[in-house]
């Protein structure tokens, strides 16, 4: 049975989710067309000590950031269905995305992970 917190939950996932899966993938587009990293302001998107190692491998390894992100909407799908395999999941995704929040060095990634962190250990028992 779903409650309003896994109904927050799956809420916080899904944004989670969508935000980094729609955003990411224009940044890689002007990455592969001006053979650089856009800038917002000052601030260099997706830079980060992955840059280091070039333009291709940032590229690559938001590619792979795009599909953890998509993953997210399944583990969020099993959520809305009060699923413990969804929290399961959710966790596995977020520690695969922390990895992408050091090398984008994606100041808000780990604010919503620690969300989700919460609202997963506080909705754990609620979940089948």
């Amino acid at each position: 049975m779903r409650t309003p917190l896994i109904t927050v939950l799956t809420f916080v996932v899904v944004f989670d989710a969508l935000g980094w899966g729609l955003s990411v993938p224009l940044v890689l587009k002007y990455a592969l067309t001006h053979r650089s990293l856009p800038t917002l302001g000052r601030i260099r998107l997706l830079s980060g000590p992955l840059e280091a190692l070039g333009v291709e491998t940032v590229v690559a390894a938001g590619l792979v950031f795009v599909v953890v992100s998509g993953l997210k909407l399944l583990a969020a799908y099993w959520l809305w269905y009060a699923r413990a395999d969804g929290a399961v999941l959710a966790l596995i995704l977020l520690g695969l995305s922390a990895i992408f929040w050091y090398a984008f060095e994606l100041p808000f990634g780990p604010l919503g992970g620690v969300v989700q962190i919460i609202l997963l250990a506080l909705a754990w028992g609620s979940l089948a």
